[in-house]
């Protein structure tokens, strides 16, 4: 029953959501061709895994396609959701990440049923593989996973990145545990104040201590790295 309520609202949100903010999406598409110079859509690989739920994200482009290429580059292996990403914006593509608007055209995937409104963050290529590589135990345990990939949730709000692949999964593995319907509700009108004051950042460890006082059970419960217990077998 909560899966198809879950699916059921995606759906009537994603519709309601695309018809009101459409002129809004045609707005910023037209900044973003201005100042960036490319197509102001970014269509990119991403998924929980590099065999689970593999789709393509479509977002809003926020800096142009040679500047993502050097970055990319530059990275190499260094250890993901480090946040280490040098970039430099204008005021309006800061704007749109921070507020999570260059996110907004996720609504389409969701739409699609490639994802949801709430779950686990869906992650680049190259993150999944560097994951798998230098954390197969985090990878192994991101596999048990079977909730859809989420604009927001509960890393997406409260995640430290300073901590790596034990935050990021821990808090993924909290939500399949204790996803309902209540945890959805909190989880979004959570995320609504991020949106309205801009605090969401994908450079940035976030600073959220109100939201994170909402979930401090997920915190305490993934403050060590989840028991080797749950892989049978031997682990790396």
């Amino acid at each position: 029953m909560y899966k198809f309520m879950k699916r059921t609202v995606d759906i009537i949100l994603s519709l309601l959501l695309i018809i009101l903010t459409f002129p809004f999406q045609l707005i910023i598409a037209a900044v973003l061709l201005i100042i960036v110079k490319d197509n102001p859509l970014f269509f990119h690989p991403r998924g929980l895994t590099l065999d689970t739920y593999r789709f393509t994200m479509i977002k809003f482009r926020t800096m142009p396609s040679f500047q993502i290429e050097r970055k990319n580059k530059n990275r190499m292996n260094e250890v993901f959701l480090m946040p280490k990403m040098e970039t430099h914006l204008n005021a309006f593509a800061c704007w749109l990440r921070k507020s999570g608007l260059d996110e907004l055209p996720q609504i389409y995937n969701i739409l699609l049923g490639e994802m949801s409104f709430i779950g686990p963050r869906p992650l680049m290529i190259k993150d999944l593989e560097i994951l798998k590589a230098q954390s197969s135990f985090y990878y192994n345990l991101r596999e048990k996973i079977i909730s859809k990939p989420g604009i927001t949730g509960i890393w997406q709000i409260i995640g430290d990145r300073s901590r790596g692949a034990e935050n990021l999964v821990g808090l993924d593995l909290f939500y399949e545990e204790k996803k309902s319907s209540l945890l959805d509700l909190i989880i979004l009108f959570s995320t609504i104040p991020m949106i309205l004051f801009a605090k969401n950042s994908d450079e940035r460890i976030p600073d959220n201590d109100f939201i994170s006082k909402i979930f401090i059970t997920a915190l305490e419960y993934f403050r060590f790295a989840p028991s080797k217990e749950l892989l049978p077998g031997k682990h790396e």
